[in-house]
């Protein structure tokens, strides 16, 4: 293929580098956006099998309302495309100190009713008032106050709340080891509680029918739609850096020219493998290797022969499911146990056309290192707490298996973005929402070279997961467009 000039290249289309080539295409930028997989979505890409249509793993979205999905989706023109459902109800399961399973009882997704979690924790009356008041406190705090509580943790946090017991495991395991995948004395209070507040305030649990990777796929089509290019199954080699500016990228399809480049990869993959060190001073360098990833998930997709839950999504949780950095650790050098939290999502729960008549697949994530190099033996002591775990919750559902997936830290790397540090790679997330990486401290979207940008959960956004990217898309999209038309003009 011969050389091709355009204004911005998009490297990646997961949710933040589609979204961002869309809205930089509808701009009238001259936009190619490449990515190395058959299909659009990045970390929430969708799959099929045998009839069954899912997401490659465990994605819950929120907020419910005014979400960036459906914002993007309508700005691009192609909201017929991706269609949103609302369940309106999830199946979380509290696993109480007695070793029962008791699911949370179904509410609106649009509220979350204190009074039905206090009973369904079973927290006493005297610990109501206080509890309640801390919700509250919690839910309506003014964005200057959360922005003063950036760089504390937010174990600390909670802890200083002097909370019960369960409703502590039920923030921190419902609502932040999903959302932000990183231990809670090392995940950013100030970015946790903005995030509980869109959850508590606009409701938690969106999904889209055909899978969430239908999303960015619609994306893809808004950059056609716009006069914009999109090549799939096209993986960039390196970014290339003359004089200290970006001048285009070299594929597996040959080399393609811009003064604007935008890397939906990760942040230390583009630094370190797509453009290389040497084009950044030795602080950037090993400020980029510095920064921590969110860890990760690993799981099975059980493809059952008959519904064992009218659940769409859940969590199977307990007072101890929540990981702090130093239980964690132990239980990777085998000194604890790796039962933590049990995100389950069941596709056809919520889109009917998700299975075939009468049968039901059933995907569960739980927390382990984001290393993709993790030996055999770690992988499976790691999948099977979390299969031992769902066994318990549902009994039944071992004798429905009819067959099952296995995906890991590998299966993830080599889907979104590469491993260039040891250790990590895998990560479910990206750079996670780590102390000192959050508020002023987050990574810039725009890199010390030239005409080099960052879009995705590593820089520019906030919130979660694939929200945040699309934040981040939105953001980027207008720093970019700024930068072109002031370059343009010059």
């Amino acid at each position: 293929m011969s050389e091709q000039s355009y204004d911005a290249i998009i490297i990646g289309a997961g949710f933040g580098g589609s979204s961002c080539a869309g809205l930089l295409a509808k701009r009238g930028l001259k936009v190619l956006l490449l990515e190395k997989n058959a299909v659009a979505g990045g970390k929430a890409l969708s799959l099929s099998k045998s009839g069954f249509t899912y997401t490659a793993w465990v994605v819950i979205g929120a907020p419910v309302q005014d979400n960036l999905y459906q914002v993007v989706l309508d700005d691009l023109g192609v909201a017929d495309l991706a269609t949103l459902i609302v369940p309106g109800q999830q199946g979380s399961i509290y696993r109480t100190p007695g070793d029962k399973f008791v699911r949370m009882p179904d509410a609106p997704s649009e509220q979350l009713d204190p009074t039905i979690i206090f009973d369904w924790l079973e927290i006493e009356e005297e610990k109501r008032a206080s509890a309640l008041q801390f919700m509250a406190e919690m839910t309506l705090m003014p964005p200057e106050k959360v922005a003063e509580l950036s760089g504390t943790n937010f174990d600390s946090w909670l802890t200083a709340a002097n909370l019960p017991t369960p409703l502590y495991a039920f923030l921190v395991s419902l609502c932040c080891d999903g959302m932000f995948m990183v231990p809670v004395d090392s995940l950013d209070a100030a970015e946790a509680i903005s995030s509980l507040q869109a959850m508590f305030l606009r409701g938690g649990g969106v999904f889209c029918k055909g899978g969430f990777g239908r999303i960015a796929e619609a994306y893809c089509e808004g950059v056609r739609r716009h006069s914009g290019e999109v090549l799939m199954s096209t993986r960039v080699d390196e970014i290339i850096v003359e004089d200290g500016r970006v001048v285009g990228v070299a594929t597996d399809k040959g080399r393609f020219e811009a003064p604007i480049v935008i890397s939906n990869a990760g942040l230390q993959p583009t630094v370190l493998k797509l453009v290389g060190e040497q084009h950044f001073d030795e602080i950037y360098a090993n400020y980029v290797r510095d920064l921590v990833p969110s860890y990760s998930l690993i799981g099975y997709r059980y493809f059952l022969d008959k519904p064992v839950t009218d659940a769409p999504f859940g969590v199977i949780f307990s007072n101890t499911s929540p990981w702090s950095l130093e239980r964690f650790n132990e239980a990777c050098a085998g000194k604890a146990s790796r039962e933590g939290v049990l995100y389950y999502e069941v596709p056809s729960n919520y889109d009917p056309d998700a299975a075939p008549e009468g049968k039901q697949m059933l995907m569960t994530g739980s927390f382990c290192p984001p290393d993709p190099e993790l030996s055999k033996q770690e992988l499976e002591a790691w999948a099977h707490a979390g299969e031992q775990t769902l066994f318990s919750a549902f009994p039944e559902l071992e004798s429905c298996i009819e067959s099952k997936d296995f995906y890991s830290t590998r299966s993830v790397s080599n889907a979104t973005r590469d491993a260039v540090l040891p250790g990590v790679g895998g990560e479910t997330i990206g750079l996670g929402q780590i102390v000192g990486q959050c508020g002023e401290q987050k990574p810039s979207i725009q890199a010390p070279v030239r005409g080099l940008f960052y879009v995705g959960c590593d820089a520019g956004g906030t919130g979660v997961g694939t929200q945040q990217a699309i934040e981040s898309g939105m953001n980027v999209a207008d720093t970019v467009g700024r930068y072109h038309d002031d370059h343009q003009a010059s």
